[in-house]
């Protein structure tokens, strides 16, 4: 039999560096936090500041509303369009196909566009979104959106679930029920 030399093990090394300590640890963490959290606070501040007069105006309007307003591009370097977005609360169903709440809500969405105009919260706004919502209990909500550009003489138009224009298409004379040929 031919006799294998054994494998020699590498030499172990030990570093006599220094544990950090405890407290050291959760000061640290401390101090992590306390950054973590002024840096948020720095950041929601500035972005949105812009939009704290439209937001204190919508709330005299309309109180309980607890609005949310926020704007911007969608993708800066592909030129989107700027676009207003408010979300609102509303004690009245946005779903409704009643008379009275088809009113209110229209009443509501000029009110917001009329706002808008005078207090001009971003330059060269050229899209307004109101997106309105009822909480009816603790896992439901009512909600709708609509879209106004900002040109005159534009007319609402609703959103549907991807933030895109609702289009209603009619049937037409050969797919209406009945036309069977």
């Amino acid at each position: 039999m031919s006799q294998q030399p054994a494998l020699a093990a590498p030499p172990v090394v030990l570093t006599s560096k220094k544990p950090v300590s405890g407290r050291t640890v959760v000061v640290l963490m401390f101090v992590m936090g306390i950054l973590a959290t002024a840096f948020l606070y720095t950041y929601w501040t500035l972005h949105l500041t812009p939009f704290m007069p439209l937001q204190e105006a919508i709330v005299r309007e309309f109180p309980g509303s607890a609005p949310r307003v926020n704007g911007g591009r969608k993708k800066i370097h592909k030129q989107t369009p700027m676009i207003l977005r408010i979300a609102i609360k509303s004690e009245t169903d946005p779903t409704s196909e009643a008379p009275a709440d088809q009113q209110a809500m229209l009443h509501l969405r000029q009110r917001i566009a009329a706002m808008t105009r005078e207090l001009q919260p971003l330059p060269g706004i050229e899209q307004l979104e109101v997106h309105v919502y009822k909480l009816l209990k603790e896992d439901q909500i009512r909600k709708q959106a609509w879209q106004l550009l900002m040109t005159d003489g534009a007319q609402w138009q609703p959103l549907d679930e991807t933030g895109t224009t609702a289009t209603v298409q009619k049937p037409t004379a050969a797919a209406a029920p009945g036309n069977s040929k």
